[in-house]
């Protein structure tokens, strides 16, 4: 397996939110269009809500998709955040998928 891009949060960095969410809009719509794409994005605890309803990214994960790419948020997350039927683009995984995709991968790739 390629690389594997873990999301683990719905902002880049720490500091202001607003830059954050501004700076992960960003790097997703870099993402969807450069090559090499990854083989998977894995979105864990509130970077689950990049998959979600109303996400200013949704575009971006759904060029992903169709171009191969495995979109997965975590299960348990979006349950935590009541977001179970919200999701809009990929699909539901748990933390076995994640294992063993990180088990796969030739590189993984954080972002936080």
């Amino acid at each position: 397996m390629g690389k594997v891009v873990f999301i683990c949060t719905d902002t880049i960095g720490r500091g202001d939110e607003a830059l954050g969410r501004k700076l992960m809009a960003s790097f997703l719509y870099s993402l969807a269009r450069t090559e090499p794409r990854p083989e998977a994005v894995l979105l864990m605890n509130a970077g689950v809500r990049l998959a979600c309803n109303a996400s200013p990214v949704l575009d971006d994960l759904r060029l992903l998709v169709e171009d191969g790419v495995a979109v997965k948020a975590c299960g348990t997350c979006l349950d935590y955040y009541g977001l179970k039927d919200a999701l809009a683009v990929g699909e539901v995984g748990n933390m076995n998928d994640t294992a063993a995709a990180f088990m796969r991968a030739n590189d993984v790739v954080t972002i936080a």
